[in-house]
């Protein structure tokens, strides 16, 4: 989930409704860009929807293509765009790039599989990675359409799928992971959704530390930044780090921010 909570203390960079999966991306509703339209694209082939669903909170979901080029929708805005996909890559690439043989880590949302991939093309052989998404719609996109995308990372024996809630999977886990990646949200503080809105709470932090092995890291995406929050994870056993990403691999524009940890 990434979405606006209508507080005027916080900066807002998509106003969209409360999603329960990682579905907000650099293609998304973004002040500093226009949203994805057909007239990008070539303006004579028609939008084909080719899914839909509907997410726990209620949020319409739906996957369209145009031109080749896959959108995921969230009541009717476009959210996420198979063109424009360089900060799910780092997000992995900034917590998994130093993994030890037989490590272990998870991810939070499966949006359009592409932090997947960046982290199985870090992962050791003997590695594992737990693929958190609760919509199993998005599961099924994945499994079609959007695999080829992302070279089917539900494919890879390492990957281990959950159907489930990300905060549930890190509440019953202990001293289990080397890195966690967490893709659901607009961020730390733009949130409408409370069950996200717990991850970045002093008692989510510190069950976040807990899920993690001693020296683990956990990364988190954000689509603006949050100055106090870095003190926050300090605050809950993190040596924490803001990392700026280009929203386009390769070009100027907008940043986004990964926050990273390490527990300490």
């Amino acid at each position: 989930m990434r979405s606006s909570d209508g507080n005027n203390d916080h900066p807002v960079l998509h106003p969209i409704h409360p999603l329960t999966t990682s579905l907000l991306r650099e293609g998304g509703h973004d002040a500093a860009q226009p949203p994805l339209t057909a007239t990008k694209l070539n303006p004579m082939k028609p939008w084909i929807t080719a899914g839909e669903a509907v997410s726990p909170d209620g949020t319409r979901l739906e996957l369209v293509e145009h031109d080749g080029e896959y959108i995921i929708k969230a009541d009717y805005l476009p959210l996420m765009s198979t063109r424009m996909h360089h900060s799910e890559v780092e997000l992995a690439r900034v917590v998994c790039k130093k993994l030890k043989p037989g490590a272990k880590v998870m991810i939070g949302g499966l949006g359009l599989g592409y932090t997947l991939r960046s982290t199985l093309d870090l992962l050791p052989k003997d590695g594992k990675v737990v693929q958190v998404e609760l919509v199993p719609e998005v599961i099924e996109w994945n499994r079609g359409p959007l695999g080829p995308f992302a070279d089917h990372p539900l494919k890879d024996p390492r990957t281990e799928l959950a159907q489930d809630d990300v905060s549930k999977v890190i509440r019953n886990a202990h001293n289990e992971y080397d890195s966690i990646m967490l893709d659901i949200d607009n961020g730390p503080s733009p949130l409408v959704d409370e069950r996200n809105a717990w991850l970045y709470t002093d008692s989510g932090l510190q069950a976040i530390r807990k899920a993690l092995k001693n020296g683990g890291h956990v990364a988190i995406w954000s689509a603006d930044d949050e100055p106090s929050f870095p003190a926050r994870m300090r605050h809950n056993g993190f040596r924490a780090e803001r990392h700026r990403i280009q929203a386009h691999k390769g070009k100027g524009g907008i940043r986004h921010v990964i926050f990273t940890g390490r527990k300490t």
